[in-house]
């Protein structure tokens, strides 16, 4: 095993990588960051900027749709726009919209995971929890207003 890089966050230290985000969660918030700075937008054009799948892309939009994220409308003058408030709005909310309460690992649910049924202990279980915990806390406090370009037009939301 090797040790870490010390450069910093902006070295990886090695490709490919395995994202925590399931692709779904990470169209979505791609999704509404570019919907929040491009209010009116069209799913066709959303897809072609963010380089996706424009099918997978009307999937995420559609749930989001569901959610009460964004609200879609057809024909001249339509689009996609947030039905939120972006600075009301986290990594986290989103995430958990498209694929419920984020754990790094579900024997931290259990009363008693299958290792503290066999040895009457476990240790593992609070490190999952600390580091779950760490990490709703970390993207609970990121919002898409945060995320958004000043430069961008300003989002309208209903």
């Amino acid at each position: 095993m090797t040790a870490p890089h010390a450069a910093g966050p902006s070295v990886l230290p090695h490709d490919p990588w395995r994202s925590l985000l399931k692709r779904e969660e990470s169209y979505a918030i791609h999704a509404l960051l570019n919907i929040a700075q491009n209010p009116g937008t069209n799913a066709a054009t959303i897809a072609e900027q963010l380089q996706i799948s424009y099918t997978f892309l009307t999937k995420v939009l559609r749930r989001l749709t569901e959610m009460n994220y964004v609200a879609s409308a057809k024909g001249r003058g339509g689009g996609v726009t947030l039905k939120v408030d972006p600075a009301q709005v986290s990594l986290l909310d989103i995430i958990e919209a498209i694929s419920g309460p984020v754990i790094l690992d579900p024997c931290q649910t259990k009363p008693r995971c299958a290792t503290q049924q066999r040895t009457g202990k476990c240790n593992l279980k609070r490190a999952w929890l600390s580091a779950s915990l760490g990490i709703r806390e970390i993207l609970g406090g990121i919002t898409l207003a945060q995320l958004c370009d000043p430069q961008a037009s300003t989002p309208q939301h209903s």
